[in-house]
């Protein structure tokens, strides 16, 4: 074995080394400085002595690979502060849609009880009450025919379109060879 290839296994057996040292943990302060030497020590054994083609191209990969490791870890800090802003805009939504929707019913029962006041019965609320749900449910049954016809329509008929004729020339495609 050549010196220089003794010198590259001789450093990678002490990072090995040194790594599995360091996940046991060297954390406190009195071998911090000894686990800083060891590791600018393994820096600079790591280091090619006379660096080639090979050498290069290795640190232009492990560079590359820090650097798009960077940046997945800050897309990734960035998806967590956004999913927390969108859930948080979600909730807000959904709170709103609640209030909205108790705003509504209590306009419907006041226009109710309003219109009954109109009339000499005393029960005459009942009768309104009842053509407003009839005319809430006529109301849901127009929308839902509307969107029963929207469905039916096929989607994305253009792309459809396409695929069809890219199916048509495949065939005659086949048939020709």
């Amino acid at each position: 074995m050549q010196s220089g290839n003794l010198g590259t296994l001789e450093a990678l057996l002490r990072i090995s080394v040194i790594r599995n040292v360091a996940r046991v943990g060297f954390t406190t302060p009195a071998v911090q400085p000894v686990r800083d030497s060891v590791v600018s020590m393994i820096y600079r054994a790591s280091e090619p002595r006379n660096p080639g083609m090979f050498a290069h191209a290795a640190g232009l990969a492990a560079a590359s690979v820090r650097y798009f490791k960077a940046r997945a870890t800050l897309l990734g800090i960035e998806a967590k502060e956004a999913g927390l802003n969108y859930g948080v805009a979600a909730a807000i939504v959904v709170i709103a849609l609640v209030l909205a929707f108790l705003a509504y019913v209590f306009l419907i029962i006041t226009a109710v009880f309003g219109i009954a006041a109109l009339f000499e019965s005393r029960n005459a609320w009942i009768g309104v009450m009842g053509v407003t749900a009839l005319l809430h449910a006529a109301g849901a049954g127009v929308l839902v025919f509307i969107a029963r016809r929207r469905f039916k329509s096929a989607a994305f008929p253009i792309t459809l379109e396409e695929f069809s004729k890219d199916q048509q020339w495949l065939t005659r495609l086949s048939n020709n060879h």
